[in-house]
């Protein structure tokens, strides 16, 4: 299978899924920006239950900025919050420690670009996870593309079902889980901070997931 993503930050679990699932993978490099999507968003388990991060971030050609135009406001101090927020949410889980410094550069190396930023915190998670993929930005923007390539670019999105709205998340421990429940499909990062070596076998099972629902669909 292969399959077109847009960019995010920090992908949820359901989009490090897609990408274990496919052949190949296309990030979408020149669509127009869209606000209140994973684009520039992220969801945490924090202390007060399901916490969003969002990067703040400018687009210099207004309603007509294309993604790869979409610059990051660091007259913000974005990375600041987010580390302490990360921190604060994780410091107590079991492998956070373990993975600490392989993410805290994200978050002190400064970034002007949004799919910049987005693509190196992307292979930086994929390779912790060891998934090797075959993942390329697209050339130029395309309404519709062949039948045999899946277009997700606007399925994985914040607050709306999708197609792959009936994948199933197998609960694990998360800290603040004893007072809000399971928080399922956030950032990898929750995965990963609370599960470590064994988030791969995670990803797989959401994987073989993805596949039985795109076969038939």
């Amino acid at each position: 299978m292969d399959f077109l993503l847009s960019t995010a930050y920090l992908p949820n679990i359901q989009y490090f899924g897609v990408i274990k699932a496919a052949n190949h993978v296309w990030i979408e490099n020149h669509e127009t920006y869209a606000r209140q999507t994973y684009r520039n968003r992220c969801y945490i388990a924090g202390p007060n239950g399901r916490q969003m991060l969002i990067i703040p971030v400018v687009r210099p050609k207004g309603n007509h900025t294309s993604i790869n135009e979409i610059l990051i406001d660091n007259k913000q101090a974005w990375q600041k919050i987010h580390w302490r927020s990360i921190e604060t949410a994780y410091n107590r889980s079991a492998f956070f420690q373990y993975y600490k410094d392989e993410f805290e550069t994200l978050f002190t190396e400064p970034y002007y670009n949004l799919i910049d930023f987005n693509q190196k915190a992307l292979w930086k998670l994929l390779k912790i996870l060891h998934i090797d993929k075959n993942i390329l930005l697209t050339e130029k923007y395309t309404a519709e593309w062949p039948e045999e390539i899946i277009d997700l670019r606007n399925e994985i999105v914040p607050n709306r079902k999708g197609i792959l709205s009936n994948v199933y998340f197998e609960s694990y421990f998360q800290p603040f889980s004893p007072k809000y429940g399971f928080l399922p499909n956030l950032s990898v990062i929750d995965l990963l901070f609370n599960q470590g070596q064994y988030s791969g076998e995670y990803i797989h099972a959401i994987a073989q997931h993805i596949e039985e629902i795109i076969v038939n669909r």
